[in-house]
């Protein structure tokens, strides 16, 4: 894949998760590598939020997104700004989540870094305000 073909699948997979609030999650797994290096911020560090532990193939990925789906739901995913730099892709943007459990409200600056290789989606990092999730968690 070209970096365009790249940039135009992420942005598919982005614009479908928010206008789906979430309902779109084969999307993001139809575009992952079977092994994958998905990190995010807060890593399990906090029983509130224990599926952001670190997730290593499409499977445990697909766990991720069930457990996240399960316990919150998406008020809004925007993503203002696509950073490109050949095979790797920074998406800057915001979103606000509210969770199942507490009724609390996490809103979040949301920063993504995400490399292809071959077409497929090989590593993902995201960062966000993990103090706020965990607050609207607890």
């Amino acid at each position: 894949m070209t970096d365009s073909s790249n940039l135009d699948a992420l942005k598919r997979c982005y614009e479908l998760w928010g206008e789906t609030k979430g309902g779109s999650a084969e999307a993001w797994l139809g575009l992952m590598d079977d092994q994958i290096d998905f990190r995010s911020l807060a890593m399990a560090q906090s029983p509130e939020v224990g599926f952001t532990a670190p997730r290593t193939c499409k499977e445990e990925l697909g766990c991720y997104l069930n457990e996240l789906l399960a316990d919150w739901e998406m008020e809004y995913y925007r993503v203002d700004d696509y950073i490109v730099d050949g095979d790797r892709i920074c998406t800057v943007g915001s979103t606000a989540w509210t969770n199942k459990r507490t009724g609390k409200r996490a809103e979040s600056p949301k920063l993504d870094y995400v490399t292809f290789k071959n077409g497929k989606i090989l590593a993902f990092h995201e960062f966000y305000d993990t103090a706020s999730m965990i607050a609207a968690a607890s």
